[in-house]
């Protein structure tokens, strides 16, 4: 007989092995006792078999009759496991229909339910006995680890955490430095913070951060977007099948024009902010001799030289394809552009100065994310108009005076309505619009006392690139540019004094600059602006955060 340390539980080995130690004393027992148990119990089955307790009914199991134990006479140890457990348990045993087990188990002790437990508790102590909820379990949690479970949070999530109640307003109000510095750290792309640098430690908060991601959420929008409209349009993919096939060079034309549209952001957005400072103490540019604007350049020096590059390579690009966007569809005919209203031309270049100049590209994706044309065109209308309080022109008449009437009518009486100092039409329950400066929204506005949390966090200084007050929009707009003269003059003046490129004629145009940004070369996002090989870890760390930027409930939401 081989040694008993290498036989295999539950194997045919081990059962015969099992049967020839139970043979001495069970054939002593069986000649005394035979009759006995032939009378008493049923036969039990034999052989090396092993079962699994399957569940029956337990109606079934109440029926049947107990089964005699067979009681242990010696102490079977020699396998080298304990069966003295399994003593206790009575024999399986089939009955019913075929393949039926069952198996009749002593219960030693039976655990008590949840509903049994708190009725017991109940009845010792009524007080005992409260509901907690995930939200009391949270706040009953130190502080640092309330601070630790938040921080790692999309920053949608925790703008949403603010809403929940006051508790949960002051938690994260209280710990604004631990959170910011956590996604500054994680989160931000390397862009960002080279535009907007850090501020001094006590400035890290809330307001620092949400003003970041609310620019790069606008710059996501406005990236996909054009890199949407130059798919269909000038790459032709109109059918699904090759929208499909173009999607990995259309996702590396979104990602690489995002870091170039926030930074174009940022430069409408610092333009504004140097302008209006400019013009309190100084004359208007336009009493001004120079060759190249001084804020432009002011500006452009915060630049590297590639960022600089390949932002000017892409202006006309995002300025040409917000223009398109304002335009009516090319290919509608005469009668069908006087049945819907269709103006012929595009607005006039000082719209889009004083859309890009007053409002930035923020106000830009408000406009690109109307639909339909009439209802574009309308809220262009109203907003110019408010902007210089002075009424919009008529949409020229088509030469098929029949059916004129079928125009424009209701966008030109919505912005004269608009254009107007009483601003009477303007519902401010309804308007969804941060620090609005209409007339009726400062005088619904509420006043609250600066010790309260909830209204005077840092959020409360507004998002980037707020409406302008009346004084500052009446000293800006008499002193704005003409749109070709935004950016463009002093970006190449730049390029060629810095020897970026040695001639104006190496600066990449149109499509040389589309292929460039849907070409496969290795390098993605912030590397491909500075030309560097790219870092996985941080690239993977941008790309996720990223991701839940165009989620509902965004910081720009």
């Amino acid at each position: 007989m081989d040694p008993l340390h290498i036989t295999e539980f539950a194997s045919e080995r081990y059962f015969s092995k099992l049967r020839q130690l139970n043979e001495p004393s069970d054939n002593a027992a069986s000649s005394s006792e035979a009759p006995a148990a032939a009378a008493t119990s049923p036969p039990l089955p034999t052989g090396p078999t092993f079962t699994l307790p399957l569940g029956r009914q337990r109606s079934l199991d109440n029926d049947l009759p107990p089964l005699t134990l067979r009681p242990s006479e010696q102490k079977k140890r020699s396998l080298g496991h304990d069966l003295t457990a399994l003593r206790t348990q009575r024999r399986p045993s089939f009955a019913g229909s075929f393949g039926r087990l069952t198996s009749k188990v002593t219960v030693i002790h039976k655990v008590p339910s949840i509903v049994e437990h708190r009725e017991e508790i109940l009845a010792v102590d009524p007080v005992a006995a409260q509901n907690f909820n995930l939200s009391d379990l949270f706040l009953a949690l130190p502080n640092e680890l309330q601070a630790q479970i938040i921080a790692p949070l999309p920053i949608h999530s925790v703008l949403t955490l603010r809403l929940v109640s006051k508790s949960f307003h002051t938690i994260v109000t209280l710990n604004e430095s631990t959170i910011a510095r956590y996604h500054i750290a994680n989160s931000l792309p390397a862009y960002a913070l080279r535009l907007y640098p850090l501020p001094d430690p006590a400035w890290i908060n809330l307001h620092y951060l949400c003003s970041i991601w609310h620019r790069l959420h606008v710059a996501e929008k406005l990236s996909t977007m054009i890199a949407a409209q130059a798919t269909k349009e000038i790459f032709l993919r109109n059918t699904d099948a090759l929208r499909l096939e173009f999607e990995p060079q259309h996702k590396r034309m979104r990602q690489r024009l995002m870091p170039l549209v926030f930074t174009l952001f940022h430069f409408f957005e610092t333009y504004r902010d140097i302008h209006i400072k400019r013009l309190t103490s100084e004359p208007p540019l336009h009493h001004q001799a120079y060759t190249l604007n001084p804020i432009e350049a002011e500006v452009m020096a915060m630049y590297d030289d590639q960022t600089l590059l390949k932002v000017h390579q892409v202006f006309p690009l995002v300025v040409s394809s917000f223009s398109r966007r304002l335009r009516p569809p090319s290919y509608v005919g005469t009668l069908e552009r006087s049945i819907k209203g269709y103006l012929k031309d595009r607005p006039a270049d000082e719209v889009y100065a004083t859309i890009l100049a007053v409002g930035g590209l923020r106000q830009a994706q408000r406009f690109w994310e109307t639909k339909g044309y009439n209802a574009r065109r309308a809220a262009v209308d109203t907003w110019y108009g408010f902007v210089t309080r002075s009424p919009v022109e008529a949409a020229p008449k088509s030469k098929m005076s029949l059916i004129t009437h079928l125009g424009r009518k209701k966008s030109k009486q919505a912005a004269e309505a608009s254009s107007s100092e009483s601003t009477t039409n303007h519902d401010a329950t309804s308007c969804r619009e941060w620090f609005c400066v209409k007339p009726s929204c400062q005088a619904t506005r509420r006043r609250h006392s600066t010790d309260n949390l909830v209204f005077h966090s840092s959020l409360a200084a507004g998002p980037p690139m707020s409406p302008l007050s009346r004084d500052q929009l009446r000293l800006m707009l008499p002193d704005l540019q003409h749109l070709s003269n935004i950016w463009m003059h002093t970006a190449e003046a730049l390029i060629l004094e810095r020897q970026i490129v040695p001639r104006a004629q190496d600066i990449k145009r149109n499509t040389q600059v589309l292929l460039e940004l849907i070409r496969d070369d290795g390098l993605e996002m912030d590397n491909w602006i500075s030309g560097t090989p790219p870092d996985p870890a941080r690239a993977n760390s941008n790309t996720e955060q990223q991701e839940g930027m165009g989620a509902p409930g965004g910081v720009s939401d």
